[in-house]
């Protein structure tokens, strides 16, 4: 938690700070879209390591309360989670450069996750990611904190899956690269497979 990149404090786990390098190469998005900004420290970090990668990526990162760095090739979005529509219209959507990776990184709460998963479930194709991060939080907060969220992000990812299922399926072979599910984003890496 007491993570920071170029100064900016950037709350991720060095096990998917790896996984994200791996993964990101891999598929070269050309959209990377982030619900949840905090302070903008992993758009930072997302847009440098593309950009290492000579990946030509505009991202836009949305939060409720956008923070106020400025980072080149990263437009920050004043949105919920659970609204997606007002922050990122179709007409918009329908214009960003494929291939798309999303990650739903908000409040960490069950209904928040699941307005995410079914927003992106209508633009995501097969071979795109969604990374569901935080599916930890069960196992770090007390029960009382958890329930609170309604189960949480890895509930929401598990309601999703048994509605949505046939069109996703969890990329184990990168939730379980250091072990199993040794990430904070517990079964969290899902592909578009159709």
């Amino acid at each position: 938690m007491r993570y920071t990149y170029k100064g900016v404090p950037t709350y991720k786990n060095p096990f998917d700070l790896a996984l994200y390098q791996m993964l990101l190469w891999q598929q070269k998005p050309r959209t990377l879209i982030e619900i949840g900004s905090k302070w903008g420290g992993s758009a930072l970090w997302f847009a440098d390591i593309l950009r290492s990668f000579g990946v030509d990526c505009v991202i836009h990162s949305i939060d409720i309360m956008p923070p106020s760095i400025s980072v080149p090739g990263v437009t920050f979005h004043r949105g919920d989670g659970r609204n997606l529509a007002a922050a990122l219209p179709a007409d918009l959507v329908e214009t960003l450069p494929r291939p798309m990776f999303v990650i739903e990184d908000a409040d960490h709460h069950c209904e928040t996750t699941l307005a995410v998963l079914r927003f992106f479930d209508r633009w995501l194709v097969a071979g795109e990611y969604i990374v569901v991060e935080d599916g930890i939080v069960d196992d770090l907060y007390d029960p009382a904190y958890v329930a609170g969220l309604m189960g949480g992000p890895r509930r929401a990812v598990e309601l999703f899956l048994s509605d949505r299922g046939q069109d996703y399926e969890i990329d184990t072979a990168l939730c379980d690269h250091f072990g199993t599910n040794v990430t904070w984003n517990v079964n969290g890496y899902l592909r578009r497979v159709r």
